[in-house]
């Protein structure tokens, strides 16, 4: 009776929905009848699935990206790829907006930047930066809470800072925006995230050259970013009053003919968060700096 009254494809829609990306490829390759294409449509039941999910967070007004270009399909890319990418921008940190023309992505991974390589030798005297702004948004109004990233950093640079940048959801702005395009954005914003004058914030008091993970650990509490080299607290910064509204983590880079760099956010980010608490109580607390780029 049952069976009459459940047709057998909302039965597999409405469990599926649980899954996550990863798991809707494997039932599609496990089960043939679920990874072919299927009906009048020209994609499968799993394909279904994921077009559905991706459907719904565009009508979630709660929902901040949900006009993100992020979640539109591409040429012949698969609903599973875009349902992906929705899966990242609820669950990891990663690379959502890039501003200038001196960053790309490392083989298509949004949790993955370089730097190109300049042709001439004149970009070392650019003070020109391109900057990659990450999709989770902190709230400094909110005045507590803690908000965690952690990036590995292949190769050598002396052009590489750190930082936090305003969130920019609108997919009209996010692609050909250059930083006074930027700042001009900010400014003609009433919304209470972009409250206050300050738009951005960089420090640059550090060496990259290498293979080595950094920890950046805001407190909005203390209003002071703790920073981890390896695991182990390097450095503490304090923030200013003046920074109000909401914020992004983000990282500027420079075109250097010398530069051979990649950044990428490791998302298993809650083990190395507790990880990086427990060490900076083994080892104590280093000096306080106040100093910005901004």
């Amino acid at each position: 009776m049952l069976d009459r009254c459940i047709d057998s494809d909302d039965i597999v829609y409405a469990l599926a929905a649980f899954l996550p990306p990863k798991d809707l490829v494997n039932l599609a390759l496990t089960c043939k009848s679920y990874g072919a294409a299927s009906g009048k449509n020209s994609w499968s039941r799993m394909e279904e699935i994921a077009r559905r999910q991706v459907s719904a967070a565009k009508d979630d007004v709660n929902f901040d990206w949900r006009h993100s270009d992020l979640l539109t399909i591409e040429g012949q890319e698969s609903w599973i790829n875009v349902y992906n990418r929705l899966h990242l921008l609820r669950t990891s940190v990663i690379f959502y907006t890039l501003i200038n023309n001196d960053i790309s992505y490392v083989n298509k991974n949004i949790a993955h930047i370089r730097a190109k390589k300049s042709r001439s030798r004149s970009a070392v005297l650019s003070s020109e930066h391109s900057y990659a702004i990450c999709q989770r948004t902190m709230d400094f109004q909110k005045n507590k809470g803690e908000y965690f990233v952690q990036y590995r950093i292949t190769g050598r640079s002396s052009t590489l800072k750190f930082g936090l940048m305003r969130p920019i959801h609108s997919k009209r702005k996010r692609k050909k925006m250059n930083i006074p395009e930027y700042h001009k954005f900010c400014n003609s914003q009433e919304d209470s995230a972009f409250t206050g004058s300050s738009h951005h914030l960089f420090f640059d008091n550090f060496i990259f050259d290498g293979d080595d993970v950094y920890g950046l650990l805001l407190d909005l509490g203390s209003r002071q970013i703790h920073v981890y080299k390896n695991y182990k607290l390097v450095q503490i910064f304090g923030l200013h009053d003046r920074f109000e509204g909401q914020f992004c983590w983000a990282v500027a880079l420079k075109a250097h003919h010398q530069d051979r760099v990649t950044v990428r956010i490791e998302n298993y980010w809650q083990d190395a968060f507790d990880g990086i608490k427990q060490t900076s109580k083994e080892n104590g607390e280093p000096r306080l700096n106040s100093h910005f780029d901004s």
